[in-house]
């Protein structure tokens, strides 16, 4: 009888996939988000792995990122509509990573304005998406039905203020980091930043679309601006400086951490890639332990490894 409840019970979570609606919090005045799983991309979770936020202005609604395929994008207009009745005006995507512009789509259809970095064209117009949009359809199958790779209708290069119901929301390109065009966006009204993956909370940060020497610089920058919430692109939100301080300063050494181990293992040990992907881990731990609590750690850490062995070799024949 116990096996019997125990296999209905795997059975049942792995039919169940929770849905976008599941996760939505109201997380300050007019202020919501809906939170994606601490996971890699799976059928099991549908591919809903970040988060995304929306405002609430008395004009209509400001989505910031659009989760990662069309189907994921209208269960989060309809998270949107069970506590707005008002128009989605602006959706502004923090950066082109497939978990945060994939469902642009869904907002199109009902007549949002998407908002992006100019880089966004850049990398659409490289084959890499069109063959990464193929291998994610090979993982997500009917999951991505009806997704679409498309362009933003406004493309913003250093700045951009939107201005919606007397209200100047800052839209800010400050350094490139996680990717070559990272957005920003400064609610002045709450004081809050969404930070999109510029800042990770609770697992580890991606590093290889961008440059994790000047995103060190970008993390700077937003603690500079002294918020009271930050809104991350993964794990929950943060809250209170001293808190934000503490948590975006993990992201920082966790980058800085995995630079330093590379730049020995390849200016004073000698190794190639490889190796430092397969030593990596075991370094890190060396280091500091603790890094062992963090989520995702030894799965997304050899990946990094990779792509900072390439950054630092090049930093050293700079030098």
């Amino acid at each position: 009888m116990i096996r019997i409840i125990f296999i209905f019970f795997i059975l049942f979570n792995f039919s169940h996939a929770i849905t976008v609606k599941e996760t939505l919090k109201k997380l300050d005045e007019n202020l919501y988000g809906v939170f994606g799983v601490p996971q890699q991309v799976s059928k099991e979770n549908r591919g809903f792995i970040s988060n995304a936020y929306f405002y609430i202005t008395d004009e209509g609604v400001v989505v910031f990122d659009a989760l990662s395929s069309y189907q994921l994008g209208k269960e989060f207009i309809q998270a949107i509509r069970s506590v707005a009745d008002k128009p989605i005006k602006y959706l502004v995507i923090t950066h082109y990573h497939t978990d945060h512009f994939y469902g642009i789509q869904a907002f199109k259809e009902v007549g949002a304005i998407s908002i992006a970095h100019k880089w966004a064209y850049e990398y659409l117009s490289d084959p890499y998406a069109e063959s990464f949009f193929k291998s994610r359809r090979k993982v997500l199958g009917e999951y991505l039905k009806g997704t679409k790779i498309i362009p933003p209708d406004i493309a913003v290069e250093k700045e951009a203020i939107l201005k919606i119901s007397n209200e100047n929301i800052d839209i800010q390109h400050i350094c490139e980091g996680h990717t070559k065009g990272d957005l920003i966006i400064y609610i002045p009204k709450i004081n809050t930043v969404v930070a999109g993956d510029l800042i990770f909370n609770e697992r580890v940060p991606f590093l290889g679309s961008g440059n994790s020497k000047s995103w060190l610089k970008c993390i700077d920058k937003i603690i500079e601006i002294k918020p009271e919430i930050v809104l991350p692109g993964h794990g929950d939100i943060l809250k209170g400086k001293e808190n934000i301080l503490k948590k975006a300063n993990l992201t920082k050494k966790y980058i800085i951490d995995i630079r330093k181990i590379i730049r020995k293992m390849i200016d004073k040990d000698g190794l190639d890639v490889g190796t430092v992907k397969s030593k990596i881990v075991e370094e890190m731990y060396k280091l500091d332990p603790e890094y062992k609590k963090i989520k995702l750690f030894e799965k997304v850490t050899p990946t990094n490894a990779y792509y900072i062995y390439f950054e630092v070799e090049k930093e050293l024949f700079m030098e």
